[in-house]
């Protein structure tokens, strides 16, 4: 019998236009495929614990992601102070993510 399950993260500390040609590559694809890629970006190592995550609550790597939802967060705006009383502005955005799951 396969169960269907939804796993929700928020504030995620990067970008959600980054985080969106991802979810185009990775939707409707088993769990197996992310394990076996080699990720070496800051976004990779994130999908790598939600991986983890993923197959430690279904118990099984007989996993297949049906969807892979990104959606958009809260922006945080930091002032970082310079010499001569100048301000720059650091923006920090941030996106929550929503993967379906179908596991058996």
């Amino acid at each position: 019998m396969l169960n269907n399950f939804k796993f929700k993260w928020n504030f995620i500390p990067i970008s959600y236009k980054k985080l969106s040609l991802y979810s185009k590559f990775l939707s409707n694809k088993p769990i197996l495929f992310y394990i076996n890629n080699i990720f070496l970006k800051k976004i990779d190592f994130y999908l790598k614990q939600i991986v983890n995550l993923i197959i430690n609550n279904c118990k099984t790597t007989n996993v297949f992601i049906k969807q892979f939802l990104v959606g958009k967060s809260l922006i945080i705006k930091k002032i970082n102070f310079r010499a001569k009383g100048r301000i720059n502005f650091i923006i920090k955005r941030y996106s929550n993510i929503i993967i379906n799951v179908i596991y058996g």
